[in-house]
């Protein structure tokens, strides 16, 4: 019981410096930045965006949520783009090196909804509406097979998620099925009808397609059927799949593969697999925050408590070291230095990350340990939601 308090209290002051970050990182205009403008990555993600709204929204600060996707509404463009971005300048510009992440359309359809069910404001909707009804048409304009096709999805990298790939997908699909909600309470029947359609046969292609009976788990997609990821988890992030039994296959099956026994803590991928070169590995291949998080919010789910925590007691080794903020990830100064020794697009912002990083080389089991982009939003936002899960 004595540990138990100790990790609660431990818990709760984390839970305030996030909330903390996450306030930081809101601009006057709505946008909700990735890192501080001093950071690594100073822009407006969607994705990061989205999970950083559904953080604010279960510690009770909807109104700054509802102020992000009437900002988005303003600088989308939609009629002119066809496309959520995956990021934008503090300015609400487009400030694209990768186009076509068709996660981004899903995700920000799942935002907006979940913003509805915190605030229950009727006006919210009808004003997301035009939104909503543009990029749900978006998503069935990228599924003309029933899957979404994309070109990136989490990882941003084209040569490992070009096609047809599961987070893509499971965000899609999520943000199609808030979507059809929102159409039924505004009475807008003849959308649902159409979006339910289309729902049902790409929720039918995910678990036929990305279902490995083999292994028992879903893949991350369909090129590569054997190469572990973290986004492998995106039906249960989602709500797609609810089965214990699959995830506990799939989170053994990560644990096993993307688990760094060196310093702890999941990867997204194993190194040089398909990323072949350092560039993917931006501040040194390591072990990542909001995957942690993940792992211990799933673990949650299967009851697996011992494991769990092993998940929480690293975020909050990797925060006491930090005054409390969480990277994105973490590496060994060894990794870091090889990354640096072999980047070949180094650019002021980047510059200015690895002299931060060099300056906050942390002693992690008697191992030198970098921390890249700190603070992350994204980071800090799981880390809510993991607190908000386990006290549901």
């Amino acid at each position: 019981m004595l540990v138990a308090s100790k990790m609660s209290k431990m818990s709760n002051a984390k839970i305030k410096k996030s909330i903390e970050v996450l306030k930081k990182l809101q601009l006057k205009n709505g946008g909700i930045l990735a890192t501080p403008l001093n950071g690594a990555y100073p822009y407006i993600y969607t994705r990061d965006g989205v999970i950083m709204t559904k953080a604010l929204n279960c510690v009770g600060l909807h109104k700054n949520s509802e102020k992000f996707y009437y900002y988005m509404k303003k600088i989308l463009k939609l009629d002119n783009y066809k496309e959520v971005f995956h990021r934008y300048n503090a300015n609400g510009l487009p400030c694209v090196t990768r186009k076509k992440e068709n996660d981004n359309a899903g995700l920000l359809l799942h935002g907006i909804y979940d913003t509805y069910l915190h605030n229950k404001k009727e006006t919210f909707i009808e004003n997301m509406w035009p939104i909503v009804e543009k990029v749900a048409e978006i998503i069935i304009f990228n599924s003309k097979f029933d899957l979404i096709k994309t070109e990136r999805s989490i990882h941003e990298f084209f040569r490992l998620e070009n096609g047809y790939e599961i987070w893509a997908n499971c965000a899609c699909w999520r943000g199609l099925k808030d979507a059809i909600i929102i159409a039924d309470h505004l009475g807008h029947s003849d959308k649902s009808k159409k979006w339910k359609n289309k729902l049902k046969k790409i929720e039918n292609k995910i678990n036929k397609k990305f279902f490995n009976k083999k292994l028992g788990i879903f893949v991350k997609n369909l090129k590569y059927q054997n190469i572990p990821d973290i986004s492998q988890l995106a039906p249960f992030y989602f709500g797609l799949s609810n089965s214990k039994e699959i995830l506990r296959k799939t989170m053994n099956y990560l644990k096993k593969h993307l688990w760094d026994k060196e310093i702890g803590g999941f990867r997204r991928f194993r190194k040089f697999e398909i990323c072949e070169d350092w560039h993917w590995y931006t501040g040194g291949n390591g072990s990542w925050c909001p995957f942690a998080a993940w792992g211990a919010r799933f673990y949650g789910k299967l009851g697996e408590k011992k494991l769990q925590k092993e998940c929480i007691q690293w975020l909050h080794k990797i925060a006491s070291k930090s005054n409390g903020l969480l990277p994105e990830h973490i590496a060994t100064e060894e990794e870091y230095e090889d990354w640096k020794n072999h980047e070949i697009e180094f650019n002021t912002r980047i510059i200015n990350e690895t002299k931060k990083a060099e300056k906050s080389v942390k002693n992690f089991k008697d191992k030198k340990i970098v921390y890249w982009a700190t603070p992350l939003g994204w980071s800090h936002a799981e880390y809510i939601l993991l607190h908000a899960e386990k006290t549901e």
